[in-house]
């Protein structure tokens, strides 16, 4: 064996070095070709696959949420709500705006109401609803202004206007099934068209079939909602936003809340039906302001 003990050059079999480089014959060129073709080939390879390494990411948990999963922690992340309630419409999702959002800006200039009052202060004894809490007015004179019909011509709704309250819990009434296309005003806070936010609630369906706010969640900014009171007068409402929120994390400030301008909410069902409790997840709320006035 040629070379010393440590390496310092290979052994070479077979001979010396001189009778290897006698006897070593070139390649022939095609084969010469498929080498250097197959070589480049490889480092392609190496690089794409160097890349590709370098893309992904080092945690596969960080990677994002699988499609088809849902991840319940984040549905309700005040980060990902919007800042303000959304103007609706067609093909506009419904979302939930950030729960210390007011209500949305109106859609166009308010007219002053037909009845001011300091009935509709927040500060009132709190009453619970099926999905928040309601506060009741503190006004004892008798309300002339109290909804009879209401329509809502961008969805065709014609209804008579009944009156709800509270129930021995605490909970506001809604129209009863029975009578599916007949809305319920709560009669403890303003009228329609007085000062302060009114509340007209109405059922989406029954085992019947579609009611009377079936289509609530059509709506959207700049639509008319018009209101005729016991007084003779017709209060017009233009639409300023509309949201679709949870049940058990309901704007109850938003809603009820004490505004300076006549302001409108409807209110009904949405999201998903519940079959064991018998009531659907979410509300579908439309914010609304006086405009116009008809009527004597």
């Amino acid at each position: 064996m040629n070379g010393t003990p440590d390496g310092g050059s290979a052994p070479v079999p077979d001979g010396t070095a001189g009778d290897a480089k006698k006897t070593r014959k070139p390649l022939p060129q095609p084969v010469l070709a498929t080498l250097l073709v197959a070589g480049s080939f490889g480092g392609i390879a190496a690089v794409m696959a160097g890349v590709l390494v370098a893309l992904s990411p080092s945690d596969p948990q960080e990677s994002g949420p699988i499609p088809g999963q849902v991840h319940v922690q984040d549905a309700g992340s005040v980060a990902l709500l919007p800042p303000t309630v959304g103007p609706g419409g067609p093909g506009v999702p419904l979302t939930a705006a950030d729960p210390a959002a007011p209500p949305p800006l109106p859609a166009i200039k308010p007219i002053a109401p037909l009845t001011f009052t300091s009935a509709a202060s927040s500060s009132s004894t709190p009453l619970s609803s099926s999905s928040s809490t309601a506060t009741k007015t503190t006004t004892t004179k008798k309300v002339t202004g109290r909804p009879l019909k209401i329509s809502i011509p961008a969805i065709g709704v014609k209804a008579t206007v009944g009156s709800v309250g509270v129930d021995k819990s605490g909970v506001i009434q809604t129209p009863p099934l029975s009578k599916p296309n007949l809305t319920g005003w709560y009669r403890l806070g303003p009228a329609p068209g007085d000062q302060g936010p009114a509340i007209i609630l109405g059922h989406v369906n029954t085992r019947k079939g579609a009611a009377v706010f079936s289509r609530l969640r059509e709506l959207k900014r700049g639509n008319k909602i018009a209101v005729m009171r016991a007084d003779g007068k017709m209060a017009i409402f233009t639409v300023d936003g509309i949201e679709q929120v949870s049940k058990s994390t309901f704007p109850t400030k938003r809603v009820y809340g004490n505004t300076i301008s006549s302001s409108l909410r409807l209110i009904t069902c949405g999201g998903v039906y519940n079959a064991k409790q018998h009531h659907y997840t979410d509300n579908i709320i439309v914010y609304a302001t006086l405009t116009e006035t008809k009527g004597k």
